[in-house]
């Protein structure tokens, strides 16, 4: 009885890391574009993703991870856009997979 209950208690234990580990993008960020826009964007739990800049504008989306790559679709974007994605040490970069999207580079974690 004792095994059984330890590995219940192990599988329940992975399942709760990895779930807690997999998502990296979670949390608002800010930051800029290479051109100096001020930006923010949140990810939030259930792939649901918004947008702002230091000119009022706000939009939200979804978005969906493969790999190191973020495929973010907001209402008022004509295109999805694609980006290679790293965090390290509470920063994140988005460089950009096409030659017209901005590429953000150390976008701070605040929340």
């Amino acid at each position: 009885m004792k095994k059984i209950l330890a590995t219940i208690i192990m599988v329940c234990s992975f399942t709760l890391l990895v779930g807690c580990g997999s998502n990296k993008l979670i949390g608002k960020w800010e930051g800029a574009t290479e051109d100096g826009l001020k930006t923010t964007f949140t990810f939030e739990k259930k792939n649901v993703v918004k947008y702002q800049n230091e000119f009022g504008f706000n939009s939200e989306g979804t978005y969906s991870i493969k790999d190191d790559k973020v495929t973010i679709t907001l209402k008022s974007w004509d295109d999805d856009k694609v980006y290679k994605f790293q965090v390290k040490d509470n920063k994140l970069t988005l460089t950009a997979t096409d030659k017209l999207s901005p590429t953000y580079k150390n976008m701070k974690k605040i929340k």
